[in-house]
């Protein structure tokens, strides 16, 4: 009978230990993970600087793998999709981004853009307004650049 406690015992301890590395190791993976993604995201912006968009796609699409709540992410990769012309695409990443952060006033503004670029005017007017209410002077700046931009 001594045997048998003994042994649960054991069990009990072993069980116990392996819980602790558990608990240990799992926050350090999400660590490497988050950190892998940043570096993705770091190499997607240079390669946009060097308007390689594709390639920065890419590198967002890896980091968005890895990290499936990276705002940041979604919204590079809409930025690229918004350069290469991919209009539908760069709305899909920008509204993920409001999703995940419905104060991302980049992401409205980008949004709306490429609303307008979609002929989808309600819906840009309806992103224009949410971004003013987020911030009103920056709003009305994007909205002015782009007016000048498009020839109206």
């Amino acid at each position: 009978m001594k045997a048998s406690h003994k042994t649960k015992k054991m069990i009990l301890l072993r069980y116990n230990r392996i819980l602790i590395l558990l608990i240990l190791f799992l926050p350090t993976q999400s660590v490497f993970a988050q950190r892998s993604s940043t570096s993705y995201l770091k190499a997607a912006i240079e390669a946009t600087n060097k308007k390689k968009y594709t390639e920065a796609i890419r590198f967002c699409d890896t980091a968005v793998k890895i990290n499936s709540t990276f705002v940041e992410a979604y919204f590079h990769r809409g930025f690229n999709k918004l350069k290469l012309k991919d209009y539908t695409g760069a709305r899909v990443d920008f509204t993920i981004c409001l999703e995940l952060n419905r104060n991302s006033l980049s992401a409205y503004l980008y949004r709306a853009y490429t609303n307008q670029k979609l002929g989808n005017t309600w819906e840009a007017g309806q992103d224009y307004l949410s971004a003013r209410k987020i911030d009103a002077l920056e709003t009305l700046a994007f909205f002015t650049l782009n007016l000048f931009r498009s020839g109206v």
